[in-house]
């Protein structure tokens, strides 16, 4: 038996460049993961089969499940016999904007590579993830980066800033496809990543909470006014920054005074889901 964490991850700067031609959007991100994960469990299935079962129903029919269609790709791409049982244990927010979905797809592959005995490297899964989803790239490797393309070009950053943070998601979900489908490049707020870079490499807390940016916010607001209200609830209650994480719902907010955040925590709906976390 394997376990392998899938860790949600946390855009700290969000900028979107331009339309391409196959439909998606060039960006330009800082990405981190954060100490929030599911956790799934990889068993050797005698019956040859592959099986995903979750402890809540994640899609009505399993096998439209992505973790069912990489282990399905892998099993024949490889020409691996066995079957295997994957069990998803969920605590990330689904439709949340915290890649929850992808991070399951690249701890599937993490997970398999390691019981199927795949032998491939994370640059080789990484490359392999690329054809289910633009956020997995990033959640095979787990490390704090800038990301440029879809979301595939990563240039890895050093630092490990293990920042505390809040994060709060109104138990709404919100479609990637349709935020992206209403962006209008002459509308959208443009920012330079050098000053959230510099702040990330020289670990300026302060500089970094002011320089957090999401070029969707405004859209993802305009669709669910309560992701504003959390966010200027956050900053109305005196922390650092806040901000959006992807396309939404979810809303993150930094302080380095752990007892404002659990403050902060206490403060907001007790209908949301809410979590005290840190960057890893």
């Amino acid at each position: 038996m394997i376990k392998e964490k899938a860790y949600a991850k946390i855009n700290l700067f969000l900028n979107v460049v331009n339309k391409r031609f196959d439909g998606y959007h060039d960006l330009e991100m800082v990405m981190a993961s954060i100490d929030l994960f599911d956790l799934l469990t990889f068993k050797s299935n005698p019956t040859g089969e592959i099986e995903v079962t979750s402890d809540i129903g994640i899609t009505n029919d399993y096998k439209k499940n992505i973790v069912y269609e990489i282990a399905t790709f892998l099993k024949d791409e490889f020409d691996v016999k066995k079957g295997v049982i994957i069990d998803i244990k969920k605590n990330i927010p689904i439709a949340a904007g915290l890649a929850g979905g992808s991070a399951d797809a690249a701890a599937t592959f993490r997970g398999l590579n390691r019981l199927w005995k795949l032998k491939l490297s994370l640059g080789d899964m990484a490359k392999l993830g690329e054809n289910f989803g633009a956020d997995i790239p990033f959640c095979i490797y787990n490390k704090l980066c800038i990301a440029r393309g879809k979301g595939e070009d990563l240039f890895f950053i050093n630092n490990k800033l293990k920042t505390p943070l809040l994060l709060v998601n109104p138990r709404i979900k919100i479609s990637t496809k349709e935020v992206f489908s209403k962006v209008k490049k002459e509308e959208i707020e443009e920012r330079k990543i050098n000053d959230m870079t510099s702040a990330i490499y020289n670990k300026n807390h302060e500089l970094m909470a002011r320089e957090f940016h999401n070029s969707l916010e405004k859209i993802a607001f305009e669709m669910e006014p309560k992701i504003r209200e959390i966010k200027n609830q956050m900053i109305d209650l005196g922390l650092d920054g806040a901000l959006m994480s992807g396309s939404g719902s979810s809303v993150f907010g930094v302080s380095k005074d752990k007892a404002k955040l659990k403050y902060v925590f206490e403060i907001m709906n007790d209908d949301y889901f809410k979590v005290i976390t840190k960057i890893r």
